[in-house]
């Protein structure tokens, strides 16, 4: 990131008022903290491994163990450490800063195997990857070699007796080691799976790295509420795209996607960063966790992802859409305050996409339904949601995501391979739904990438990832395709605003010669939802809901006598039968999902598009929701009467 970015950070952190932290102001990172025995939780993704030919031959003197099955259960095992190593913590703002000299030495381990190549982590050391650089690790040998490396942490501490770290939820990948014993330097940096591991601490030493207690006041009108994403390297790693598995239809099992295959469903996960750059405290409670201040339920945000597919003659697609995640707990790092279940100003936090992907392999359940949030006011519809059918406030046996591509965003193999990708730019957004947000956009952000095959295995590549402020953007992707910035006689992009949340509109006419004209439409519901809540259960924490609708007319006006030749629409399922119908009446030309059915949700984006003899002009267009008897107006490029 440039200097000016984080300036800018800078200025934004320190605008953020009416924070308090015992210990003082910011020291340097102190030495001689140590953590000792414990325990680490090693789980691995069956696919990612399948995908690169790698096996797990042995699993030996693990406490606990579980075997993975591709498509449906990660392979997690736990083993137990020596009390006689000792690890060196970092600490710094009354936070983990990084790990020092020392080692854990863990008792048993895997046994890999690819071809020729046999990889032996049986009694194994998790240790600083850089001592003193980073809250990134190693996973090293008896022998030293360092063969897997972990990041992206995500940590508490307890400061009871026995006191503890537990690191939680840290992407695992391949060592350049690894990499090269297979032959394939180019799978360094390869996420496989999740590292989380436990250690004991002097009770003394817990209280100098829990951190210290914050106060800000909560949301209410009258006070900033802000959260940012952010493009972070807060452990080592920068964020970034991942592929954890390719699987075949019927999911999850009808095998791994082949290198001849282009039915397949691509999975994309992503690490994701946050700031806390407003004035106000935000709630963070794990779902089912009680009832919390300031709203007397279980509040938290939630992360939702898309990808979008730009033709290489320019038009929109969404070709993906991600489930809900469900945030649980911040590290509340850089800011000297305890982490916990309260984001305060200044703060800042970071979530793996292993835990993106649904946790560490151990039974977590964090995805679920988008249609079960309020997107515009930020609630949760906990009684009778996929977790709690039955509205008691506990989840439910066997509820959630019982295999791995369930809730994922799954994208087509055809809409990444050739033809459809020849030519093509591919965007990828993923953004938070914080209650009471100020600035919907900044906690809104895309990076461009590149889906590459190589053989079964698909992987991402961040296009530009080294540019500075040209590889990660504050904002939706339709803002790329037009900026509002830069508008003109040919080009709009207007936000809608309604009682009941967002759109965008986003427009742009192209001229084909001869007095055709290109009209094309992306119109992005944002957060607007109409819902009906269950009259019963119409207050939280219990709050129901028997219907979430999003836009299902979309209208644009045409003059008399002027023909509409090659109209079409694309939305984000790839379902033909729900394609929405279009209709010339009225002196418009209008798009009508089927019976209700599609509608334009919130967090996703539908195309369309016409062909008349007409030039530009800037009119009123229409969009509008069966059931809500105000029809919505925004300004956009249209044909001129």
């Amino acid at each position: 990131m440039t200097a000016a970015r984080w300036l800018a950070f800078a200025f934004a952190f320190a605008s953020a008022c009416c924070v308090f932290a015992a210990g003082g102001v910011h020291a340097a990172a102190r030495a001689g903290v140590y953590a000792s025995a414990g325990s680490a939780d090693v789980a691995l993704n069956p696919d990612a491994l399948a995908a690169i030919g790698v096996r797990i031959e042995a699993v030996e003197r693990a406490s606990r163990h579980a075997d993975g099955k591709a498509g449906v259960a990660q392979e997690t095992a736990t083993f137990e450490a020596g009390g006689e190593d000792r690890l060196e913590l970092r600490v710094r703002d009354s936070g983990l800063a990084g790990f020092g000299p020392g080692a854990l030495r863990f008792a048993g381990g895997f046994v890999f195997a690819s071809g020729e190549a046999r990889i032996d982590l049986r009694g194994f050391t998790v240790r600083a990857r850089s001592p003193g650089e980073g809250t990134d690790v190693a996973l090293a040998d008896a022998g030293g070699t360092a063969w897997l490396v972990a990041d992206h942490v995500h940590y508490d501490v307890t400061t009871h007796v026995p006191a503890e770290l537990s690191v939680r939820q840290m992407d695992l990948r391949l060592a350049p080691a690894f990499a090269a014993a297979l032959g394939r330097r180019d799978l360094a940096g390869r996420v496989i799976g999740t590292l989380a591991f436990r250690a004991v601490l002097d009770a003394r030493d817990a209280k100098a790295l829990a951190g210290g207690r914050c106060e800000a006041p909560w949301p209410a009108p009258g006070r900033r509420t802000n959260i940012q994403l952010s493009y972070s390297n807060l452990s080592g790693f920068w964020d970034s795209i991942y592929v954890p598995r390719c699987g075949l239809p019927p999911l999850p099992g009808a095998g791994a996607c082949t290198a001849e295959s282009t039915n397949g469903k691509v999975v994309m996960s992503a690490d994701a960063s946050l700031r806390n750059v407003g004035e106000t405290a935000v709630a963070w409670y794990a779902h089912f966790s009680g009832e919390h201040p300031p709203y007397g339920n279980d509040q938290h945000p939630f992360l939702v992802w898309n990808l979008y597919r730009v033709d290489r003659d320019g038009r929109i697609r969404q070709i993906g859409v991600s489930a809900a995640k469900h945030a649980f707990f911040s590290i509340n790092e850089r800011c000297r305050c305890a982490g916990g279940n309260v984001f305060w100003p200044g703060c800042e936090d970071i979530y793996s996409a292993s835990s993106n992907d649904n946790g560490s392999g151990n039974g977590e359940q964090n995805l679920a339904p988008r249609a079960e949030i309020v997107p515009f006011t930020g609630q949760w519809a906990r009684c009778g949601s996929a977790w709690d059918r039955d509205c008691d406030g506990r989840m439910d046996p066997g509820s959630g995501a019982q295999d791995l591509y369930r809730y994922r965003m799954l994208v087509d193999e055809s809409d990444l391979l050739p033809p459809l990708a020849t030519g093509a730019r591919y965007f990828f957004e993923y953004w938070y739904v914080v209650r009471d947000d100020a600035d919907v956009y900044d906690t809104m952000g895309h990076r461009e990438i590149r889906p590459r095959k190589t053989g079964a295995a698909w992987q991402v590549d961040l296009v530009d990832a080294g540019a500075d402020d040209h590889d990660f953007f504050l904002g939706p992707v339709v803002n790329r395709w037009v900026d509002p910035a830069h508008e003109d006689a040919t080009r709009t992009n207007r936000e809608l605003q309604t009682p009941l949340g967002r759109a965008r509109v986003a427009a742009k006419a192209t001229d084909l010669g001869g007095g055709r004209w290109r009209y094309e439409y992306a119109v992005m519901n944002v957060d607007y939802a109409l819902v009906r809540f269950d009259p019963a259960h119409a207050r939280e924490p219990d709050l129901k809901l028997l219907e979430s609708r999003g836009f299902t007319t979309f209208s644009v006006p045409v003059p008399d006598g002027v023909a509409v030749e090659s109209a079409r629409s694309a939305d984000a399922d790839g379902d033909g039968d729900d394609d929405w119908r279009m209709r010339v009446a009225g002196g418009a030309v209008t798009w009508n999902a089927p019976a209700s059915r599609n509608s334009l949700a919130w967090g996703t984006l539908h195309h369309f598009e016409f062909v008349a003899r007409r030039a530009p002009a800037i009119a009123p267009v229409v969009v509008a929701t069966s059931g809500d008897p105000v029809r919505h107006a925004v300004d956009a490029v249209v044909p001129g009467r």
